[in-house]
């Protein structure tokens, strides 16, 4: 069983080498310690509970990418090949919390067109570490 915490928040902003690139209107974190219990023999509590490897997964929504700044930033491909570092607000009331991710790489994505027009564009990612910062 996993202890799992998850941030959500708004304003998110993508950096690739300390540089905006991107923003995005919903970002969502979740941080997994794969925790494990361990028995001994005839007992229905566990013994120990030990922590597996972490696990930093989240997504975004509605991302909005300055593609010619991507481009100049990651070379003539545009894309996002190295890892990028993605920030957002969580809470709403002061004093505001700032979630940091570092490290971070797509793992899938996805773009929706409806009818309406308004193009919806949502990524999954990983990270390597995570922290946060408050502001008053």
């Amino acid at each position: 069983m996993a202890e799992v915490k998850i941030y959500k928040g708004w304003e998110a902003h993508i950096l690739i080498n300390g540089s905006e690139i991107a923003c995005c209107e919903s970002a969502s974190v979740e941080i997994a310690r794969n925790l494990e219990p361990y028995y001994c023999i005839g007992s229905k509590d566990p013994h120990t509970i030990s922590e597996g490897n972490r696990e930093i997964t989240g997504s975004i929504s509605h991302a909005m990418v300055n593609v010619t700044y991507l481009r100049l930033v990651t070379g003539e491909s545009g894309t996002f090949t190295e890892p990028f570092d993605i920030y957002f607000r969580a809470g709403s009331t002061t004093p505001y919390v700032w979630i940091y991710c570092y490290g971070c790489k797509f793992e899938t994505g996805s773009i929706d067109i409806p009818q309406d027009g308004v193009l919806k564009e949502d990524y999954d990612f990983r990270a390597t570490s995570i922290a946060t910062a408050y502001e008053s």
